[in-house]
C-alpha cells in the first residue's frame, strides 16, 4: 500500500505508449480515434445526465437537511436559503432535459432562465445573511 503510487506510475508509463501506438498509424491518428466516441444510442449522454441529476438532487437535499438540523438560527436560515436556490437551479436544469423537448423551446428557455435567476437570487440572499453575521462579530 505504501508504494501504490510507484506501481501506478509504472503501469501508466508502460501502458500509455502501447495504447497510443497500438494501431500503428502514429501518434496523431491513434489520438484522434481515442477522442472520437460514436454513441448512436446516446447511452453515454443519458448516463451523464442521470449522474448530474442524482448528484444535484442529493446535494440539494443534504444542504436542506443540514439546515433543518440546525433548528433555526442564522446558519440554519443561510443553509435553507442556499438549498432553495440550489433546488430552483436544479429544477431549471431538469426542465431542459430531453423528456421535455416536445414543449415549445421558447417556453422552456424562459422557464429555465427564470428558475435559475430566482435560484441565484436566493443564494445571493443567503450569502448576504452570512456576511452580515460575519461582519457583526
Amino acid at each position: 500500500m505504501k508504494h501504490i503510487g510507484i506501481y501506478a506510475g509504472a503501469v501508466a508509463i508502460l501502458v500509455t505508449p502501447a495504447i497510443l501506438f497500438a494501431q500503428g498509424g502514429g501518434f496523431g491518428d491513434t489520438w484522434q480515434t481515442l477522442i472520437i466516441v460514436e454513441d448512436s444510442s446516446r447511452m453515454l449522454e443519458m448516463i451523464s445526465l442521470w449522474a448530474k441529476l442524482i448528484v444535484a438532487f442529493s446535494t440539494s437535499a443534504m444542504v436542506w437537511n443540514l439546515g433543518r438540523k440546525m433548528h433555526g438560527g442564522v446558519f440554519g436560515s443561510v443553509l435553507a436559503f442556499f438549498s432553495i436556490g440550489m433546488i430552483l437551479v436544479f429544477l431549471g436544469f431538469v426542465i431542459n432535459a430531453p423528456w421535455f423537448q416536445y414543449i415549445d423551446q421558447l417556453y422552456l428557455k424562459m422557464t429555465q432562465d427564470s428558475l435559475s435567476i430566482i435560484g441565484y437570487i436566493f443564494m445571493g440572499v443567503a450569502a448576504s445573511k452570512l456576511l452580515k453575521v460575519i461582519k457583526s462579530e
